[in-house]
């Protein structure tokens, strides 16, 4: 093997175990951050629950808290997030304003959950919410942000996003924090849709996804290694006989 091809194996060897490497710290990375998103959810449902009202007028933290409120939906401004899974059953996941009674201002509310065959075009029409003013209860989570604003998809005259972004939660609702609330099964409004499960609290499949990376690597540093030997023409030559 020529010096440059030699030295083109070691530097592709090289990057590729790197890049290994690098995507079982990044997994590592996204467990903690999971193990902390769950102790904060954790914590908040040990706390008394939050009048919104006030804890929106006091700026109280709210992620992770249980929270109460009464006031109207506008299901005129809802918004949808394809690629869902409930229960089996694929579709899209629906996002109302809610507004507070007490002028207090206004939030996502994550109303629940409309099949789609292909979990992308919306039904022709969403279910609509129960008129009035009622009172909800939930979880409240933070709205994440995004480097790609959610992936919005224009289909049938709607347009859907593949995750839920603050930048376009903000732009379609003015004024409303960075938190949505996750409806409990005793909230009143959700105008016959199906509930949405909380998210999970288990650590995931990181740590296993991690584990799996790290022997890529050794395995891709193995076959370098492997490569080089039997490259060397020095190896490669037969013992002079006797």
């Amino acid at each position: 093997m020529s010096p440059i091809r030699r030295a083109a194996l070691i530097g592709t060897v090289l990057l590729l175990a790197a890049g290994a490497v690098r995507l079982g710290f990044w997994q590592l990375e996204r467990r903690e951050a999971r193990l902390a998103s769950n102790a904060i959810f954790l914590a908040g449902r040990e706390l008394p629950v939050l009048d919104l009202a006030q804890a929106l007028r006091d700026g109280t933290s709210l992620e992770g808290r249980l929270g109460m409120a009464r006031g109207q939906f506008d299901p005129s401004g809802d918004l949808l997030l394809r690629g869902r899974v409930n229960k089996k059953s694929p579709g899209l996941d629906v996002m109302t304003p809610f507004v507070l009674d007490s002028g207090a201002g206004q939030l996502w509310v994550l109303r629940g959950f409309v099949v789609s065959a292909d979990a992308a075009t919306p039904p022709d029409s969403v279910p609509r919410p129960t008129p009035g003013s009622v009172t909800v209860r939930g979880v409240l989570l933070a709205i994440p942000e995004t480097s790609d604003s959610g992936q919005p998809l224009d289909r049938l005259g709607r347009t859907t996003y593949r995750r839920l972004d603050r930048t376009v939660a903000a732009a379609r609702l003015p004024g409303s924090p960075a938190y949505y609330l996750l409806l409990d099964g005793d909230s009143t409004g959700p105008g016959g849709l199906r509930g949405v499960v909380p998210p999970s609290l288990e650590d995931g499949p990181h740590f296993s996804y991690a584990v799996q990376w790290f022997c890529i690597a050794i395995a891709i540093l193995a076959f370098g290694v492997i490569a080089l030997r039997r490259a060397d023409p020095a190896r490669a030559r037969p013992p002079l006989a006797p």
